[in-house]
């Protein structure tokens, strides 16, 4: 086809210098009517050569109309680029502040959000503008794995029968620390690592269960970690939140897990 093509070119431009030199004979023996159809098979013969340069054609303001067209086109993707970035952020608020239960799954809204930023970087907008976009989302991960830390300890605690007076004097204090705070209340500014270690329940919970707790708070660190590394949802993350976020079935099924003790058996 290029083969073709070339000699397509080439007759033409033959077409035209035969056509510009009949045209200038003509003209010099007052034949001006075949002068003119000899200029104008000319005419036509060079905007077919030059047609895809026309960027740089300087005749009858085809370069000033070109380059409006050019601006415009430029114009049209910049706003759609502001266009695909205001999509992005409204999408992260969304999933940032919707239904903290779990529907859709975390699995597929992880999907979701990776399309996007996938979107996002071939829009060609900034690491730090998508950094940006996506923070909320990422500030609501700590929320998450706190609040499961949180219901797994509290339930923990509250399944267990014959309760000293001391203990439950400082299970009422720790509920009083640790339920409904946390990093909810400085989404901007808080360190997920010290939060954790505030309501530590090491104080009342039973000594044989300190090892488990403190592996349970590393897991937590761990995953939230990896989600502010990678800018969003990790698959880690999201089979996590998919299995333990649930109340109850998913808190008694991490009690199980982390104690060996099971909340429909309690002591």
């Amino acid at each position: 086809m290029d083969r073709v093509r070339e000699i397509f070119l080439y007759f033409v431009a033959a077409l035209a210098m035969f056509s510009l030199l009949c045209a200038v004979y003509q003209a010099m023996n007052d034949k001006l009517w075949s002068a003119t159809t000899l200029g104008s098979i000319f005419l036509v013969a060079a905007l077919i050569l030059y047609i895809p340069n026309l960027e740089v054609l300087k005749a009858w303001g085809v370069e000033a109309r070109l380059r409006q067209s050019l601006d415009r086109a430029e114009e049209i993707i910049e706003r759609l680029r502001r266009l695909s970035t205001l999509s992005a952020r409204v999408t992260y608020l969304t999933m940032a502040w919707s239904n903290r239960w779990g529907e859709p799954s975390a699995r597929e809204r992880m999907s979701l959000l990776d399309d996007i930023d996938k979107q996002l970087e071939e829009m060609n907008v900034a690491p730090q503008e998508r950094k940006a976009i996506i923070r909320p989302l990422v500030r609501m991960v700590g929320v998450d794995l706190y609040n499961i830390y949180v219901q797994v300890l509290d339930s923990y605690m509250n399944s267990r029968k014959n309760k000293t007076p001391e203990e439950m004097a400082k299970w009422t204090e720790w509920r009083l620390t640790a339920v409904g705070k946390g990093p909810y209340h400085d989404l901007e500014g808080y360190d997920f690592a010290s939060e954790l270690e505030k309501v530590s329940p090491l104080t009342w919970l039973e000594p044989q269960h300190h090892s488990a707790a403190n592996k349970f708070k590393a897991e937590l660190i761990e995953l939230f970690v990896g989600c502010e590394r990678k800018g969003g949802y990790t698959p880690e993350y999201a089979e996590f939140y998919d299995k333990y976020s649930k109340v109850p079935a998913g808190t008694n099924l991490k009690i199980k897990e982390l104690f060996g003790f099971d909340v429909n058996k309690p002591d």
